[in-house]
C-alpha cells in the first residue's frame, strides 16, 4: 500500500509511505528554495512521483494533514497578519470563527479548495482524505518512535495551534492512540513564545531559537521579573491540569500589543530568561501532571514546542519520567508523515511499529548527476574538483587540519537540523571557527551556538546523559563533560550545554567513517556540524545549490559524492 502524506501549511511537505514504511519525504523549501514555504507543496509533489518513477494509480491514498489549513502566504503577508492580531478587528473575527456554525463552513470550503489542488495532480477525489491537525503529531510521534507494541506511551503534542487545539495528551498502546485531554486554540504557550519572537522583531515560527540561545545569557535576577509577567498570561486549568488555560482575555494569538507594553523597558536578554524559564516551569509541571494521571512515564512528544530543546532538555530530567523521545523536525512540516502512518495503521492491521531508522528521506544524486553539474558551472566559474576513492579519509583529513568542509553526499535529510549530509563540517576545538565559519557563510547571531555530532558508542566521553537518552535528531540538550574545551565551539558558552547529534550504528555509515578516521588522526570523536546553506535559505537541496551556495560564500572545500571541489588547487 502506497500512501502519500500533504502537509499544506507554514513549511510544506510531502511524505511517501510504502507498506508501513516512510520511504520518501521532501519540504516544499528546498524545491523552490524558498525558506519555510506556506502553501501546497506542488513541486515537491511532482518531484516525489517523478524521483519515485510512480504514477497516479500506482497510490492509494492522498491524506491532507489537518481538517482545516490557511491559505496559502507569502512571508511579507504572514508577517503583516501577525502585526494585525490584537486589533478590534482581528479578534472579533476570531471570535466568530470559533463559532460551530462557521467553523464547519470554513472547513468545507477549505477542503474543497484543497482536493482541487489534489485533483489538478489526476488524483480522484475518493482517495483524498483529511487528517486532524494533533492527530497528525501524535501519530508521527507515536508510529515514528514507539518499539515496544505492548507498552504504554504517554503521547503529548503542543503547539501553536491547528485545527482549534493547541495541545492533546493521549495513551498509545498496541497501534491505537487514545485521546484524554485537549486545549481549545487561545490558550496556546507556543503563541506566547512565537508572538514574543515578532514582537522582538524576528520571524515567528523561524526564529524562536534565538531567545532561546539568548536566555542562558541573561541576569536570573532580572530576567525572573520578567518570567513573572508571562505567569499571569498562562497556567494549567485548575479543574483540569491535563489542559492550559489562559489568564487574560484575550486569545493567546492576539497579545502582540499587550506584551509591548507589559515588557516595555525590559532588556532583550532578560525577556528571553523570562520566556524561556516560564515555559520549561510551566511545561515541567504540565507533564508531571499527565504522568501523575495516567501513572505512564514513557514519554513521546509532537509539535512545534518540542523543538524547544532546553525545554526538551528539563522534561528529560524529571525524576517522574522514565524515558523520553521527540519526534524530529516536530514542527508541522513532519505532519505529512503522522497523516499517512495513520491511514495506513487504520486500513492494515499489523502488531508491529514501521518506524523510522533514520531521517535521511530525501533524493540521492548519481555521481554521474554530480560530475555534470559540476561542469556546467565550470563553463562560467573558476575552481578545482577532483574525484577521490576514499573521499571521508580526505575530508577528515582537512578537518584535523582545521579546514572547514561543506558536504553535500547521500540522502538529504528531512527537516530542520542537518544531520551529516547537507552541513557544514569543522574541528570544534578551536572556538575562533565560529567567527570564520560566520563570516564565510552563516552569518549567525554572534549569541547562537553550533552543535556538535559524535558517535553513539563515544558520546559518554562529551556529555552527561544518565537516562542513556537517544539522540539522533538534534532534539535535546545535554550538560557537557570535563571534555568540553575539546569541543567548545560547539557548545552553548553561557551555560556549556551542548544540542548534540548522537549518531546511532548504521543511521550513516559515511559519516560514521568521517569521525572515526577524525578520531584516529587527533585521539578525538567529536565534530562541529551546522548546516549547508546561505542565510536566510534553506538547507541545499542537490549538487546545483551546493555548488551555487559554495560559490556565493566564502567556503573553500565542498564534497558532493566522491568529489572534492576547492577554490585553490590542492
Amino acid at each position: 500500500m502506497k500512501i502519500i502524506g500533504i502537509h499544506d501549511g507554514h513549511n510544506a511537505s510531502v511524505s511517501l509511505l510504502d507498506n508501513g514504511k516512510i520511504t520518501f519525504a521532501l519540504q516544499e523549501e528546498r524545491v523552490r528554495n524558498e525558506k519555510n514555504y506556506f502553501g501546497f507543496p506542488e513541486k515537491s509533489l511532482d518531484f516525489l512521483l517523478k524521483y519515485n518513477k510512480l504514477e497516479v494509480k500506482d497510490i492509494d491514498a492522498i491524506v491532507f494533514a489537518g481538517e482545516y489549513m490557511s491559505p496559502p502566504m507569502t512571508k511579507e503577508e504572514f508577517m503583516s497578519h501577525f502585526a494585525k492580531q490584537g486589533s478590534v478587528l482581528m479578534t472579533i473575527i476570531k471570535k466568530i470563527s470559533k463559532i460551530s456554525f462557521f467553523k464547519k463552513i470554513r472547513v468545507i470550503k477549505n477542503k474543497k479548495r484543497r482536493i482541487e489542488l489534489a485533483k489538478k495532480f489526476g488524483f480522484p477525489e475518493e482517495k483524498i482524505t483529511f487528517v486532524d491537525h494533533h492527530l497528525c503529531h501524535a501519530a508521527a510521534a507515536y508510529f515514528g518512535l514507539a518499539k515496544d507494541w505492548n507498552k504504554k506511551y504517554l503521547i503529548l503534542t503542543l503547539d501553536g495551534g491547528g485545527d482549534w487545539l493547541c495541545s492533546t495528551v493521549n495513551i498509545g498502546f498496541q497501534g491505537k492512540i487514545k485521546k484524554i485531554a485537549e486545549t481549545s486554540y487561545g490558550n496556546s504557550l507556543g503563541d506566547i513564545y512565537s508572538r514574543t519572537t515578532f514582537m522582538m522583531g524576528f520571524t515567528p515560527w523561524e526564529h524562536e531559537y534565538k531567545l532561546m540561545g539568548m536566555a542562558p545569557y541573561a541576569s536570573k535576577k532580572y530576567g525572573e521579573k520578567v518570567k513573572e509577567i508571562y505567569k499571569k498570561y498562562l497556567d494549567l486549568n485548575k479543574k483540569n491540569p491535563l489542559t492550559f488555560s489562559r489568564k487574560i482575555f484575550k486569545d493567546t494569538n492576539h497579545i502582540v500589543r499587550r506584551l509591548r507594553k507589559d515588557l516595555e523597558g525590559q532588556r532583550f536578554d532578560n525577556i528571553c530568561f523570562g520566556l524561556q524559564d516560564f515555559t520549561e516551569e510551566l511545561i515541567v509541571k504540565w507533564v508531571r501532571e499527565c504522568i501523575k494521571q495516567t501513572g505512564i512515564n514513557d514519554l513521546i512528544c509532537g509539535g512545534g514546542v518540542f523543538m524547544n530543546v532546553k525545554a526538551n532538555k528539563a522534561i528529560a530530567e524529571m525524576p517522574e519520567v522514565n524515558s523520553i523521545e521527540i519526534f524530529p523536525s516536530c514542527g508541522d512540516e513532519s505532519n505529512s508523515m503522522g497523516a499517512a502512518w495513520l491511514i495506513y495503521n487504520n486500513r492494515v492491521k499489523e502488531n508491529h511499529f514501521n518506524g523510522l531508522n533514520d531521517y535521511y528521506l530525501g533524493p540521492l544524486f548519481s555521481d554521474e548527476e554530480v560530475e555534470n553539474t559540476i561542469k556546467k558551472f565550470l563553463r562560467k566559474n573558476n575552481f578545482y574538483f577532483q574525484k577521490i576513492e576514499n573521499i571521508n579519509s580526505k575530508i577528515a583529513e582537512l578537518l584535523a587540519d582545521g579546514k572547514i568542509v561543506a558536504r553535500c553526499s547521500g540522502r538529504m535529510e528531512f527537516g530542520a537540523r542537518a544531520l551529516g549530509n547537507r552541513s557544514i563540517l569543522a574541528d570544534p576545538i578551536n572556538q575562533k571557527i565560529v567567527n570564520i565559519i560566520n563570516k564565510m557563510i552563516k552569518n549567525r547571531d554572534f549569541w547562537m551556538p553550533f552543535a556538535p555530532i559524535v558517535l553513539k558508542e563515544k558520546s559518554h566521553l562529551y556529555i552527561k546523559n544518565p537516562k542513556n537518552i537517544s539522540s539522533p535528531y538534534m532534539m535535546m540538550a545535554f550538560e557537557t563533560t570535563d571534555k568540553k574545551d575539546e569541543f567548545i565551539a560547539a557548545i552553548h558558552n553561557a551555560d556549556n550545554t551542548a544540542r548534540m547529534q548522537i549518531l546511532e550504528k548504521g543511521q550513516n555509515q559515511d559519516l560514521e567513517e568521517i569521525i572515526n578516521f577524525f578520531y584516529q588522526k587527533t585521539g578525538r570523536a567529536v565534530l562541529l556540524n551546522t548546516s549547508f546553506n546561505l542565510h536566510g535559505h534553506p538547507i541545499v537541496f542537490g549538487p546545483k545549490e551546493a555548488i551555487e551556495t559554495f560559490l556565493n560564500s566564502g567556503l573553500e572545500y565542498l564534497v558532493i559524492n566522491n568529489f572534492l571541489i576547492s577554490k585553490n588547487e590542492e
